[in-house]
């Protein structure tokens, strides 16, 4: 048996992330002065990794589902690279919905190994260089989610100089048409606010997203890449399907994603 950590079943008290931490800001357009991160730009901050040390990342890996009168869950392992072995983390998960400084601890003792696998133990010599254990010392958990949902883990240390995020994505919604890749993923739990991430664009450029009748700007950045938010614009109307796309650099990409105000549908 793994260390199995049913996501719905956490309800512990975490400490504010620093400031530092969400200190990153997107660049001014249109005259914009820069301010402190909304809730919106912090989830992109998150979905970027930190960056505490560069390029470190959470990465997931499925093992099951498995389905119960709660719900389906889907069951995964952690890797984390970047981070020191022997080192003590605090594993955390922010949920869609909550405030950020609402962060549920799943572990205050997670360890990796060579591999960057988490585990509930220092790794002893027999498990340094293991891609995944059947011993009960693997750190899995089990996640229900909608389509599109996304859950954001960290893996910090105790002096927060390591910072390592990760979003996991069960049931993506996404879109490719040549070079081009678009994503959606639920700002809110109703899908009542959504993110879109944009890749193999023209870099440095300002390009359109549209919804419906309505077009917004959206601006990349040197790799081509884009995010923005954007919300149903149907008056009146309690549920429907937010479309979103993007004619680009000689590809059409478009995403939809089904909303319910007031309603959260997992799978």
């Amino acid at each position: 048996m793994r260390g199995l950590i049913p996501l719905c079943a956490i309800a512990f008290p975490w400490i504010a992330l620093p400031a530092a931490a969400l200190a990153v800001t997107p660049p001014a357009q249109d005259g914009e002065t820069h301010k402190a991160p909304s809730a919106q730009h912090q989830q992109i901050i998150w979905d970027q990794g930190f960056q505490l040390p560069p390029g470190a990342h959470l990465r997931f890996a499925k093992v099951d589902e498995t389905s119960s009168p709660d719900g389906h869950l889907m069951h995964y392992r952690i890797y984390a690279t970047g981070a020191d072995t022997g080192t003590p983390y605090t594993l955390g998960v922010w949920r869609v919905g909550t405030d950020v400084e609402g962060l549920q601890v799943l572990t205050e003792t997670a360890y990796v190994n060579h591999k960057g696998l988490l585990l509930t133990n220092p790794p002893n010599p027999g498990q340094q260089d293991a891609d995944a254990l059947t011993d009960g010392s693997e750190i899995d958990v089990a996640v229900k989610a909608a389509q599109g949902e996304p859950v954001r883990f960290i893996l910090r240390s105790q002096d927060w100089k390591t910072m390592i995020g990760g979003t996991l994505v069960p049931f993506p919604i996404e879109a490719t048409d040549k070079n081009c890749k678009m994503s959606a993923l639920l700002g809110q739990p109703d899908g009542s606010s959504d993110l879109f991430y944009v890749d193999g664009l023209p870099p440095n450029t300002v390009q359109m997203a549209q919804n419906g009748t309505q077009q917004k700007k959206i601006y990349t950045d040197a790799k081509g890449h884009a995010s923005f938010f954007d919300s149903p614009q149907a008056k009146g109307a309690g549920s429907g399907t937010l479309t979103e796309t993007v004619h680009a650099n000689g590809c059409t990409v478009s995403v939809s994603v089904p909303w319910s105000k007031g309603a959260y549908h997992p799978m």
